[in-house]
């Protein structure tokens, strides 16, 4: 029976350990979470490039502080205006706006080459170009015939001569085509025959974007006004892909010809435009400017409009100039002082700057962390972590985060580069990332975790996240990280 009573024992010690094991705490990761104080849209402007209210032509802008986003201007020059004459290139007022631009750390688009508009106006193309075979008049405007060879070379020549000028120059962020249409906005008289050399052939529009295209393309953001032609189409099917540009924002039966083109069943080389246009705010960003009209009617309704129009088209980019009556009468004046932006007696009422203020906040991104999770585990930190974007489009340009630790003397002693994409983060859907960095390895104590998004070049500022904490040198403090 000893035997038996050996086996007892065993079974019983067996069983303890057993027991020991299955009640023993798990091998689990111990968290820390951060949960940054969101800036509610209410709250001041967050002012960054590629979104919200842009200096428009030199306009001296609306002047309330929470109205000037501030970190892009844009200016436009017509043909004859880039060209005098034939081969003679002028570039020096481009060449002034940059560097104006750069000492305010701004960067700028351009609209180049606009060939057709008004007499009153100047010329738009130069004169060598205003002849019979090159082009006719219509109703007082001179159109070029694109069709024609020599036309088309003038138009690759200035092309390149551009490019050749201004390639590298990252003050430039993006290119308004501009060579067709009145004012370069891609629409023609509706009441001209179509006879008429206005008229681009189908195998010309394909021409003129691929010029611009091939070009450009390489070097800058290129975009396109919107307009129900085969030269806006065909520019939809390219890639990269081309921003769109649309006018008189903050009217709504012109913002209407966007649906018109989204519901259309136009195909190009088996692409349907439609989806196209719709879907294009995901990766291009969507321009504009307010109306800009003249006449007698009464515009009062713009900016109630406009913050609506920004929210359904996605439009990242907002005039703060160009406004319609009875906004631009006298006394106001556009033309005042664009570097010091009096305040003026206006017609604005209150409930037209709330809208204007909520029109551009909502413009572009707005990004968020909302909560920050930290584990570290044999050499390993693991950071988890949730961002929402309450703006109406993401970034488009990739704009890198980092991590930071810093010690008590705030010495950075481990940083490293997230992999998040913000470029992902779309409107309105929580955005989970997760990454891992291995050969993590400091000594016991308390670090200052910060979260930076670091200047792209030395013409912007840190970028700017819609959360409280941003330090002078651009990052945030998040909190403090225990290693125990």
């Amino acid at each position: 029976m000893r035997w038996f009573r050996v086996l007892f024992v065993l079974l019983i010690v067996a069983g303890f350990g057993l027991t020991w094991y299955l009640l023993r705490p798990q091998n689990r990761l111990v968290w820390q979470t951060f949960t940054p104080t969101v800036i509610a849209l209410e709250q001041a402007e967050v002012a960054n490039p590629g979104r919200g209210l842009y200096q428009w032509r030199g306009q001296t802008m609306i002047c309330p502080s929470e109205l000037i986003s501030n970190r892009e201007r844009y200016d436009r020059w017509t043909w004859a205006e880039l060209e005098p004459s034939e081969n003679d290139y002028d570039w020096r007022e481009i060449h002034e706006l940059l560097d104006t631009a750069e000492q305010k750390g701004q960067r700028v688009w351009l609209g180049l080459g606009a060939s057709a508009g008004p007499s009153n106006n100047g010329p738009f193309l130069p004169n060598y170009l205003q002849q019979p075979e090159f082009g006719a008049s219509f109703e007082g405007d001179w159109y070029p015939n694109y069709n024609h060879p020599f036309v088309q070379a003038r138009l690759e020549a200035l092309l390149a001569a551009f490019v050749a000028e201004f390639a590298g120059d990252q003050r430039i962020l993006g290119v308004q085509m501009r060579s067709y249409g009145r004012y370069g906005e891609g629409y023609l008289p509706w009441n001209a025959d179509k006879n008429h050399v206005m008229w681009a052939s189908e195998s010309t529009a394909r021409w003129l974007v691929d010029a611009w295209h091939t070009h450009l393309g390489p070097h800058f953001l290129l975009s396109i006004p919107l307009s129900n032609n085969p030269v806006f189409y065909y520019a939809m099917t390219k890639q990269p892909y081309w921003s769109i540009t649309r006018d008189a924002l903050g009217m709504p039966e012109q913002m209407a010809n966007i649906d018109q083109l989204i519901q259309s069943d136009i195909m190009v080389d088996g692409q349907a435009i439609g989806p196209l246009v719709a879907e294009r705010w995901k990766v291009a960003p969507i321009f504009s400017e307010m109306i800009g009209e003249y006449g007698e009617r009464d515009y009062s309704g713009q900016f109630l409009a406009a913050q609506t129009q920004v929210i359904s088209y996605h439009i990242s980019y907002v005039s703060n100039g160009n406004f319609a009556q009875p906004y631009r009468e006298s006394p106001w004046d556009f033309w005042r002082d664009p570097v010091n932006c009096p305040e003026q007696t206006s017609k604005w009422t209150n409930a037209d700057t709330q809208n204007f203020i909520m029109a551009g906040k909502l413009a572009g991104y707005r990004y968020a962390p909302t909560t920050i999770k930290l584990a570290i585990d044999n050499q390993q930190l693991q950071i988890e972590s949730t961002w929402q974007n309450a703006g109406v489009a993401p970034i488009y340009e990739r704009w890198p985060l980092i991590w930071q630790l810093r010690d008590a003397t705030q010495a950075v002693v481990w940083q490293a580069e997230s992999s998040l994409d913000l470029r992902q983060i779309l409107p309105t859907q929580a955005y989970e990332h997760r990454q891992q960095f291995e050969h993590f390895d400091l000594p016991v104590g308390e670090y200052e975790l910060r979260l930076i998004a670091p200047a792209i070049n030395h013409y912007v500022q840190p970028l700017q996240l819609a959360i409280e904490g941003q330090l002078d040198d651009g990052s945030y403090r998040i909190g403090i990280l225990s290693i125990r």
